[in-house]
């Protein structure tokens, strides 16, 4: 799938939604279920990122980094703003986030998600709660941001808001599919 400056012949329109929480206090918990964890990797970041960017992001078509060489991801990865953290259930890896550091306080949800097979067992709400606690735990955090959009999976949109992260910009993107890509499933 192709990024557009604008609407052409098979176009899909995806609306992409920018989010905030700019005080920990506006945080939500969520309960934790059986058998969950996390960690953050220190050691081999480009590798397990690039992994884990490709399995958890294939069904909603995430492609900017599909082309990426070892050298490109080694400069994302390799660097003192950019953190990885692992979700695990029964000792199994489960999903993901990247969390950059950016300059004035932002913290920015890079990436966030859940292996095509976890989806359902009721860890997002868990794992997104985790994943924004640590980003307030940086120091200087004074905004946590992501953005997600209609290509991603149906509840994403949900999810941020009801862990506490509030819209405060829409746009829309122009799409089009590549022939071997499987029709997107866009979320309302």
């Amino acid at each position: 799938m192709r990024l557009l400056p604008g609407p052409v012949e098979g176009a899909v329109a995806v609306t992409v939604t920018s989010l905030e929480m700019t005080s920990v206090d506006q945080l939500v918990p969520a309960d934790s279920p059986s058998g969950t964890s996390w960690f953050r990797v220190e050691v081999d970041k480009a590798r397990s990122s690039r992994d884990f960017y490709r399995r958890v992001g294939g069904p909603w078509h995430w492609v900017d980094r599909l082309d990426w060489d070892d050298a490109q991801w080694g400069a994302w990865t390799d660097r003192l703003e950019h953190h990885l953290l692992i979700c695990r259930q029964d000792g199994e890896d489960v999903g993901y986030a990247e969390l950059e550091q950016q300059p004035g306080g932002d913290v920015e949800i890079a990436y966030f998600g859940l292996m095509p097979e976890a989806i359902g067992r009721g860890l997002g709400r868990w794992w997104l709660a985790q994943v924004l606690h640590e980003a307030w735990r940086l120091p200087g955090t004074r905004r946590v941001w992501v953005h997600t959009c209609t290509l991603d999976g149906p509840a994403a949109l949900s999810t941020y808001e009801g862990r506490g992260l509030r819209p405060y910009a829409r746009e829309v993107e122009w799409r089009l599919p590549d022939a071997a890509d499987a029709p997107p499933r866009l979320a309302p």
